[in-house]
């Protein structure tokens, strides 16, 4: 893996933040944000900082992140109160939470970090505690051999620190080391768990940090100076063939993690370099299998890798069986392993799997939403060379199981996703899906991808207008981070549609719903007038270009073996004849009729297909075709509009586009799970149109 060193130089790093007599939880904000924005320091959702002002103690409160925590991101408690930490013997972790909670000075903050009781108890007054890979490579090995590195390369300087479960457990150790701890110590190197560094100011904090994790990076690179460390990688496919495999491999990967995971798994795909290479040692296999480097890594990225051996250049039914094959066998090895631990009656974790390393390929990462499956690549990549690095010195070990097992399950921890998957299934009409709309630049698509990203989806934005697909992923992007993603397409053009699958399945790992209302401004002409190219070009965008999207977004469902739903906006063009609409209202008949065949065809695969005949809703193509149509009679717009409203059996004349795109989510979802080949009408009631 690529290294970058810390940098030294740390009055630069520190010179753009506040000035040593500025408000000090300002400079514990910056402090924090430049831990929590370097990598190699603390992985996303990690480390954790504090601070000690008077009576009160403010630590990061559980759940904020570093990289972008603010003032109000630190719980307040009672220094005070909190002494009485010193004289227990005995906690569980319900009666520490509702201890810490007595000691807090402040409601309607973020609840306290679980470390709260080693922050507290340690005697100094600005505290950070880091996950960075350099420690983790140092004290992920035995006991002895971590112990005496740690002295020998420090000096007392920072005390070694044998593992025990963080939380009350590691502040109850720490205590007991208090009185013996040489006023020479700035920090902890803390067995399988970091590093804590502290100081009189948060700048000093910093110093010291930086300090340490250069003089053990210094020692790493010394000790893999000019060594193969995990042995010599094995060739790597070109980027062509890996995307290609990757196409196919991830749909198999979410369909097959998805139905233990509450349905459904989020994917995040990296075959980077550093990534390849660091996954081509002949000895990884076995390695990788000894564990995390951290418990915290437990959380975010899983108890182990899966192990996926593909050959990116075999034929693509070879492939899709040996992933389905493997991803089985290791399923039951996760089961075996939970019964050797597991309480009577105890479930095995939904979750159990959330990193897959695929040699020749790349690591494949899973999770609820795209956030935490980045998170968890990241939070692996640091694994991977803390393995690297561990291995260079003597032989990297993680905890033994039992405490694995004991961590996985850890009823605080466990706590936090239990109660978000139950909100999700409660209140979210499609969580953890995947929708892709076509058509998304404006109008429907646009009021679409709204709603998708809103009951949970993660969703591509698609239009022939690249600008508009990505200002309509920017505005759910900012209300929904990493939930969409823009990618222009043509859907005149094979390629372009296969090109928008393809990047459908490497950003999210797979397809649940493609909504498909791309529209094309009606060519009015009568039978003795119309061209064969107004016709073709109808067709184009509302039939051929349509019926190749469902076949490719088919194609993924399919592989996924985990249902899915196709639905099309199709009008009433589709089902009443117009004058001068014979290419528009023809094309869009033809796309009725091709729904229809799909949900024949899909049925078996539980793969829903559905129309939608919306009329008269306020889109910037309707109202060019009410432009055209008042233009052609003579007569204004508004008494064009007036006239729509006439004629529907609820009197509206501009149905908003939100009401479709409600429909498209619903039809989705699981409340929709038993209708196929249907169509459904927003049209405030054309009795001419009524599906017969």
């Amino acid at each position: 893996m690529t290294r970058h060193v810390v940098s030294p130089r740390v009055d630069e790093r520190w010179a753009d933040g506040p000035a040593p007599g500025a408000d000090e939880l300002d400079q514990l904000v910056y402090l924090s944000r430049l831990i929590g924005r370097e990598p190699r320091l603390v992985q996303p959702g990690g480390g954790n900082t504090s601070i000690k002002l008077g009576d009160a103690l403010l630590v990061k409160g559980s759940g904020t992140d570093l990289r972008t925590i603010g003032r109000d991101g630190f719980a307040h408690l009672s220094l005070p109160r909190l002494a009485a930490l010193r004289d227990v013997a005995v906690m569980s972790d319900v009666e520490m939470m509702r201890f810490m909670a007595s000691c807090m000075l402040q409601s309607g903050g973020p609840e306290p970090s679980v470390e709260t009781p080693l922050h507290s108890l340690l005697p100094h007054r600005v505290i950070a505690h880091t996950h960075d890979v350099a420690t983790m490579s140092l004290t992920n090995l035995s006991d002895a051999t971590a112990e005496r590195l740690v002295a020998e390369l420090f000096h007392e300087e920072i005390l070694y620190v044998p593992y025990v479960r963080p939380g009350f457990p590691l502040a109850q150790m720490v205590n007991g080391m208090v009185d013996g701890i040489s006023p020479r110590a700035t920090g902890l190197a803390l067995a399988h768990h970091g590093l804590v560094v502290w100081g009189a100011d948060p700048a000093e904090c910093y110093a010291r940090l930086v300090r340490v994790v250069n003089h053990i990076e210094e020692y790493l690179e010394r000790s893999r100076r000019g060594r193969a460390v995990l042995a010599t990688p094995r060739s790597i496919a070109t980027a062509e063939v890996r995307r290609r495999c990757a196409e196919l491999v991830l749909p198999i990967v979410r369909g097959a993690l998805g139905p233990s995971a509450g349905g459904r798994v989020i994917l995040h795909f990296d075959d980077a370099d550093e990534i390849l290479t660091a996954l081509g040692g002949e000895r990884l296999p076995s390695v990788v299998r000894r564990g995390m480097a951290t418990p915290e890594h437990i959380l975010r990225a899983g108890r182990l890798p899966l192990w996926l051996d593909v050959d990116p250049s075999a034929p693509p039914d070879r492939i899709a069986d040996a992933a389905r094959t493997q991803i089985a066998q290791q399923r039951q090895e996760y089961e075996e392993y939970h019964r050797r631990y597991a309480a009577r009656g105890e479930r095995p974790l939904d979750d159990w799997a959330k990193v897959l390393l695929a040699p020749g390929l790349g690591m494949i990462t899973a999770f609820r939403d795209k956030r935490g499956a980045v998170t968890a690549n990241l939070c692996y990549r640091a694994v991977l060379e803390t393995i690297a690095n561990a291995e260079a010195i003597d032989a990297f070990q993680f905890i033994p199981e039992p405490e694995v097992f004991a961590f996985e399950h850890w009823p605080l921890e466990r706590r936090k996703t239990e109660e978000q998957d139950a909100r999700e299934r409660a209140s979210l009409l499609v969580p953890r899906h995947v929708a892709l709309v076509i058509g998304a630049g404006s109008g429907i698509g646009r009021a679409a991808v709204r709603r998708f990203a809103e009951e949970g989806a993660h969703v591509v934005v698609a239009d022939l207008d690249q600008a508009a697909a990505e200002t309509v992923a920017t505005e759910v992007g900012a209300a929904h981070p990493g939930r969409a993603v823009a990618v222009p397409v043509d859907v005149r053009d094979d390629a372009s549609v296969a090109h928008l699958v393809r990047r459908t399945v490497l950003e999210f790992g797979g397809l649940d719903c493609l909504f498909y209302t791309a529209g094309l401004a009606p060519r009015f002409a009568g039978l003795t007038d119309i061209r064969r190219e107004d016709l073709q070009r109808q067709l184009d965008v509302h039939y051929l270009g349509a019926v190749l999207a469902m076949g490719a977004a088919a194609a993924v469902m399919q592989r996924q073996r985990s249902g899915g739903s196709i639905v099309a906006s199709v009008s009433k063009a589709a089902l009443v004849p117009g004058r001068q609409a014979v290419a528009y209202g023809g094309s869009k008949a033809a796309l009725l009729q091709a729904l229809r065949v799909a949900a024949v065809e899909l049925g078996g695969d539980r793969i829903r297909v559905n129309a939608i005949n919306a009329d008269q809703v306020e889109t910037p193509l309707f109202r060019r075709f009410v432009e055209e149509r008042a233009a052609s009679g003579g007569v204004s717009v508004e008494t064009q509009l007036e006239a729509y409203r006439r004629r529907t059996l609820m009197g509206v004349s501009l149905i908003p586009a939100e009401a479709v795109a409600d429909l498209a989510v619903l039809l989705a979802s699981e409340r929709f799970r038993f209708t196929t080949g249907d169509i459904l009408t927003v049209d405030g009631g054309l009795p001419e149109a009524f599906p017969r």
